[in-house]
Order: C-alpha cells, then structure tokens, then sequence
C-alpha cells in the first residue's frame, strides 16, 4: 500500500480507482489495461471497460492483481466507507476559503496538501468527491479544479437555491395539479397545495399561461408542471377554475386582451375625470338644438345619437346630434391611452363594459333627456330621392327631448304613419332603396337573446327569439350610414385626415340586395372581402358608398373618438393631427380591434354551445345545409349558429338549403366543440 503519489499514478492492474457514473464517483478495482481502455470491477459487482480518461485523477493505492474477486469486493467496500467517513468530516469550504484568490486553478494533490501534511489516497479520493459537490465553488477540468471567485461563487449559489426551489416548486405543483385535474378534491373543499407557500406562485403561472399561452418565461416550467396532463389549450383555466381562482364561466379571453370588464379601472384617472367636468361645467351654453330625439334599446344608458326630422315640399330636413366626447378629448393623455387599449365597449350576455369610464359614457356625454350635452350636430337637406343637396356639420349644446326606445317606436309608427316618425320611416326606406341601387348588400338575420339564470348550482342558459322592430331598427341603421357617408365624403372635400373603413372588392351584380335565407346569407357573406380601416377613402361596396368613415359611436368605439375630434378640430378652427398620426396609430389600433372584436364574436357563442349541451339529452334542432364543398356547413336560423358535420352523417349526399334536424352530441364550449350524432331530412 506505499505505491499511492501525489500525482495520478501509471495505470494498472490491482489499482483502486474512481470514475463518475451519474455524477457519482464509482469506487473500482482495474482488472486489465488495455490503452486506451481499462477494464474494471466496480463496487456494484459489475465489469466495465473505460476509456482512460474517465478514471478520476485520485488513484491508488495498488494491491495485488491476483487478489480474489470477493477480496476484491470487500476492500472496495472498505475503501468506499473510509472515504465517506472522511468526507462527512470535511468542510470543504474552508477549501476554498484558503484557495480563493490564491490560485485559479490545481490539481486535487494540491488542494489536499492544504489540510493534510501527508494525504493518503482515500484522503484525496474524499477531498476530491467533496469538491466535486461543491458545484457553486468549485469547477471539475480534469485532470484539475478551477476555483470560483468570491462573485461568481455568490452568484453560482443564488442560482442553486432557485434551481432548488423551482425543483420543489415542480415536484409539489405537479402532484397539485393533477389532484385538480383528476377532481380528487370534493366539491366543499379549498384545495392548496402541500406547501401553502408556493401556492402564489403556482396560481401566478396558472394566470400567466391564460393571460398568453405561448409566454416564453413560463415554458419550460409549464411542461414540468404539466407534464402527464392532456394537452388541452385551456388546461391552464381548467386548474384554476378548479381551485376556485376563477368561477366556472368566468370569460378568460378579457385576461388574453388585457380588457378590464369592470369600471374599476377608471378610477386612477378621476382627477383627469373631474378637470373635464369642471371644464363642461364652465362651458355649458344654452342648447341651440331642440326637439331631438333617440331611439335605442330599453336598456341603452350610453346614448350617442339623436335625430330631429321635417318633411316639407322639397324633401326632407334632418338634423343628427352626435354625442361630443370628441370635442374635449385630450390624445396622449393617460385616459387616452387607457381607452385606446380598450378601443371598443363590449356587449356581452353577461353584461356590458364601457369602452369610457362609465361616467363619461352613461353621464357626462350620454344624450340623456332633458339634459345640456355638447355634441357634434349636422345639419341634411334632402330630395325625396334621398339625395343630399346641402350638409352643415356644426358643435352646439343640445338638450334631448326624449329617449325612446324601439318597442314604443315601432308601436308609434303602427298607430301614426303621418307622425314625425313616419317621415323618418320614409326617409330611412328611401335611403336604405337608394343604397341597393348602388350596390349594397344588406343581410338581415334575427339574432336571439341569451338569458342567463345564476343558481346556486350553475348557470342556466335560455335562448328568445329577437324581438323585431323592423322599422325603429330601420330609421336607426340608416340614419347612421348616412352620418357617416356624408361626413366621409366632406372631410374628402375639406382634406381632413380620418380613418375610414374600406371593401374596395367587385361584387358581381347579382349580391346586391336583401339577404334573409341562411344559405343565400352564408354565400354571400364568403364572397365578400374584409373591411379595413385605412387612412384614405375608398368605396365600401357591401355599404353602397363611395366613401365611409364611422363618427356615429363616439361613447363606444375610439375609431369614432378619433374622428370626431378630427372633425370637432376642423370645425373649431383648431390644427388638425396629420395623416401621419393616424398612420402611425393605425397598426396598435388593429391590433386591438382585432383582440377585442373576438371576444364580442366568440363569448356569444360560448353561451349559445353551453345552451346546447343542457338541453341536448331532450332537444333536437332545424339546420339548413349552407355549403357541402367539404365537410357539411349547417346553420341553425333560430340560434344563428354555424357548425359542421361528416357527410355520413347524412347519408353521404346533401343540397344547399336542404333542411335537417340535428341531434347533438358532445358538445365542449370551452374549446368551441359540438358533434352531430344523427340527422334526418325535415
């Protein structure tokens, strides 16, 4: 046993050595050298060939090669025993201490020779495994160890303190979760996870993947986490909805846009808030218009226009009153970018969300009766063909006379044809018969009301069939395509920068018209291209007109905001923004428009497939076959939805218009899924 140096000894038969296997030193006995290989015996009774330079640096001591193999076995025990023991003992941070700044790297004999004056093999073999754990310390180049400095060791700690509890985190989470998933927890109970103290940091991934499920800086921990779950896009929401994060429908796609749902977030700009309503207040004239009116749902509190009519011998006078918001806006203002980030409200089945802080929407701007608002207010001479002859847009205060809704309209208009009324019904016919001749395509499709009934057990959900009021609804629509198109085309002439919306598409001849037939509806609706919002005029076809720049909605959509100020400047003789301000809004504002846009189209649908799938064990329902080129497109007329079938489901061969009841299978909301599982013809 006196063959052991301080440098690694030629190799031979009869030399205890190491080697690492799984990060692990590996005490073994060489039975052959075979250059560049050696065959060993490790303490696991197994024999291994090596190359040689995996045998660790610390070797020896040397023993007899013609030792039995159970001799062998034994003082590989021993010498594996003898080293541990050492190394329990060993602090090697004091190593270290000694070592760092001294040298930046040696060899395992050196280190050893600071603590011991003559260091036997198991020794240095126990030094050199507990340097080799020493990770934040210490760096393994064989056949040497570099030694960190005091910054790099520090930072090298902190990184293994976080490796660590992100190794806990994964390991407590992942049980967590899929205890959630599989529903272990009973309904009464408040689910947590092992250790209360990560249970904020998972519910902060859970938000985060369902606020972006692509994040990037909770990737890698996702798929730990998530790891043996099904991969379903809305697992995230899944596990929070089941620990109790978010209820049961709770509209997850508001956290994807970043939409505050309720008006709480206008309160960090009451002071901005307060300033304009001082300025109302200071400003406030008697109203120059009279006798308005608004037509508007019972449940409308965001009124934003109203209309005064005269019919006379050359036609018709109408004055529109357009709610001012617009003429008082402060851009680049923190209210400002708070509302462009909103850009639109939200009519949801659950409610509504302002796209303004509700009291500038239902308040201070809303065309409330009998109330001084400021507004943009235009002034349209009209023939009896519709045709403009004189328009004088101007800003005035105006009191609304009175805010009707459509139900007492349409009952006005049965009773009094020679009413007021009546002459706005003929003037929005004449408007509407105009607007085909030049093209337009008009769909009108019934959409039903969803009712939603909160119990203590779930949410029930109801579809009624709209109610009509075709004629309120009429002078309505066409009154505000008329707004809009004659604005568009005067600030054309004046050269005052808008954002219009655009369909410059050709349509064939035979799509303009009135659309009501699901399958005339779905095809014409395929054909036409999308519209845009650009900042220079061209013809929107489906519309009929030449030029088109929305200003009707100033409380609802910032697309109008920022045309009405446009429009407010111009009037006010004030500098109008530039078409390069707007070009440079343009893109985060379709953006916007865009994210919030789908949750106006898809929650909708959310509740209509929940609808479904509580009444599909007893329901059957009528769909009409709209398109068979692939799988079969059906749209169901009541509920104004579209779904798609196999072509086997109905027997292999079926016609446009061709009319079906439908019987449901399984039907997923969440994941926008509904199977058909039988239909047969009506």
């Amino acid at each position: 046993m006196n063959d052991y140096k301080h440098h690694r000894a030629e190799l031979r038969p009869g030399q205890v050595v190491e080697y690492l296997q799984n990060n692990q030193p590996l005490v073994s006995w060489i039975q052959e050298v075979q250059s560049p290989r050696v065959r060993v015996l490790n303490i696991n009774q197994r024999e291994v060939k090596l190359p040689i330079a995996r045998v660790m640096p610390w070797t020896g001591p040397v023993y007899s090669p013609d030792l039995s193999r159970q001799d062998v076995l034994q003082l590989l025990q021993e010498h594996h025993h003898r080293r541990n023991s050492i190394q329990e003992d060993l602090d090697v941070m004091d190593v270290w201490s000694m070592a760092q700044g001294e040298i930046v790297q040696a060899s395992i004999f050196w280190f050893a020779g600071l603590i011991w004056d003559e260091p036997d093999a198991d020794r240095t073999a126990a030094l050199g495994r507990a340097m080799l754990q020493a990770r934040t310390h210490f760096k393994f180049s064989p056949p040497d160890f570099e030694v960190f400095s005091r910054e790099t060791a520090e930072k090298k700690m902190e990184e293994e303190r976080l490796h660590r509890e992100r190794e806990r985190l994964v390991s407590i989470g992942k049980d967590f979760f899929r205890k959630l998933h599989s529903g272990e927890y009973s309904p009464g109970d408040q689910p947590e996870p092992e250790d209360p103290e990560l249970a904020g940091q998972l519910k902060n991934i859970l938000v985060q993947r369902i606020k972006n499920p692509e994040d990037p800086h909770t990737q890698d921990l996702w798929s730990k986490l998530s790891a043996g779950l099904p991969q379903d896009p809305h697992l995230p929401f899944i596990l929070a909805r089941a620990w109790g994060i978010y209820p049961e429908h709770y509209n997850y796609m508001l956290e994807q846009a970043a939409y505050a749902w309720e008006d709480s977030w206008s309160k960090t700009h009451d002071p901005e808030i307060q300033a304009l309503s001082r300025k109302l207040e200071q400003e406030s004239g008697e109203p120059a218009v009279d006798g308005l009116i608004s037509i508007d749902s019972a449940s409308t509190r965001d009124i934003d226009d109203a209309f005064y009519i005269r019919e006379h011998a050359d036609g018709y006078s109408l004055t529109l009153a357009l709610a001012g918001p617009g003429l008082y806006w402060t851009f680049g203002s923190e209210l400002d970018r708070d509302v462009a980030h909103r850009v639109s409200s939200l009519y949801l089945p659950e409610g509504k969300s302002d796209m303004l802080p509700r009291i500038l929407a239902e308040e201070m701007f809303s065309l409330n009766q009998g109330q001084r608002r400021p507004a943009m207010v235009l002034d349209i001479d009209l023939d009896f063909q519709g045709i403009v002859y004189r328009l004088q847009p101007r800003l005035e205060w105006v009191r609304v006379q009175a805010n009707r809704t459509y139900a007492e309209v349409e009952d006005e208009l049965a009773m009094d044809p020679a009413s007021r009324l009546g002459s706005a019904l003929r003037l929005a016919r004449t408007l509407r018969a105009k607007r085909l001749e030049q093209g337009a395509v008009i769909i009108e499709q019934n959409e039903p009301i969803i009712r939603l009934e909160h119990t203590p057990r779930q949410t029930l959900v109801s579809l009624m069939p709209g109610v009509t009021h075709p004629g309120a609804h009429l002078i309505v629509s066409e009154f505000m395509l008329l707004c809009n198109t004659v604005l568009a085309s005067w600030a054309r002439e004046k050269d005052i920068p808008l954002l219009y919306r655009t369909q410059d598409i050709v349509l064939p001849k035979d799509y303009s018209g009135v659309w009501r037939k699901p399958e005339e509806i779905y095809r014409v609706i395929r054909s036409m291209g999308a519209t845009l919002t650009e900042t220079r005029p061209r013809p929107h076809r489906s519309i009929g007109a030449g030029a088109y720049a929305s200003v009707t909605s100033p409380l609802r959509r910032y697309v109008d905001l920022v045309n009405q100020a446009q429009i407010a400047a111009a009037l006010s003789g004030h500098p109008v923004r530039d078409r390069t301000w707007l070009e440079k809004m343009l893109p985060f504002m379709n953006t916007r428009m865009g994210q919030v846009s789908r949750i106006q189209k898809f929650r909708p649908r959310y509740w209509k497939l929940l609808y479904f799938k509580q009444q599909a064990r007893h329901t059957t329902w009528t769909g009409v076959v709209v398109d068979n080129s692939g799988p079969v497109v059906l749209s169901l007329p009541r509920e104004q939805v579209l779904i798609r079938a196999p072509h086997e489901v109905f027997g292999g061969k079926t016609m446009i218009g061709q009319a079906f009841r439908l019987r449901l299978g399984r039907i997923d909301p969440l994941n926008n899924e509904i199977h058909v599982l039988e239909a047969w013809e009506e």
